[in-house]
């Protein structure tokens, strides 16, 4: 049986997350995604970054609509999301786009992706305008987010080439 104050923040920050997604979620929702959380994040109710993560996560699925937590790159995407709110410093937008390209390969990205990456996260793209790095974690996020999805459909269809070669031999 769970305490009583265990059950209080519980509810606190289904609450959060009801907030930053901007409407209401049942309870079996609620509980299958701090299933997901536990799984994939280590995840504690009584964590004290808790409700930074809940918020977090909140933001990230009204943004995107099919963000999975449970996703194969998922994982990767978090570490560099996690990198970015624990330094703790500030960047202009083309010193993290920069700074972002020595983690992951930007290249083949369009301008256009790189603006809605920021877009997205809720901040302007000013090349020269600093930001908290806790703030462009969250572009970090969708930016790998948009980089391995990209890289596993290229995989995908590599694969399905083969295949399909291999079936016509």
């Amino acid at each position: 049986m769970a305490s009583k104050s265990y059950c209080q923040k519980h509810r606190r920050l289904k609450q959060v997350y009801c907030n930053a997604y901007g409407k209401l979620i049942s309870d079996i929702t609620w509980y299958r995604l701090t299933a997901q959380l536990k799984q994939f994040l280590d995840f504690s109710v009584t964590n004290a970054n808790a409700e930074v993560i809940v918020r977090t996560i909140a933001t990230m699925k009204r943004s995107h609509r099919n963000f999975r937590i449970g996703s194969d790159n998922f994982s990767e995407c978090w570490d560099i999301f996690q990198e970015y709110c624990e330094m703790n410093t500030w960047l202009s937008c083309a010193e993290f786009l920069e700074e972002l390209g020595t983690k992951i390969d930007l290249s083949k990205v369009s301008r256009t992706s790189r603006y809605n990456w920021f877009t997205n996260a809720g901040i302007p793209y000013r090349a020269n305008k600093e930001y908290s790095t806790s703030d462009l974690a969250l572009v970090a996020f969708q930016a790998a987010r948009c980089i391995k999805s990209r890289e596993m459909k290229r995989v995908e269809k590599a694969t399905q080439t083969i295949n399909a070669i291999a079936i016509a031999s």
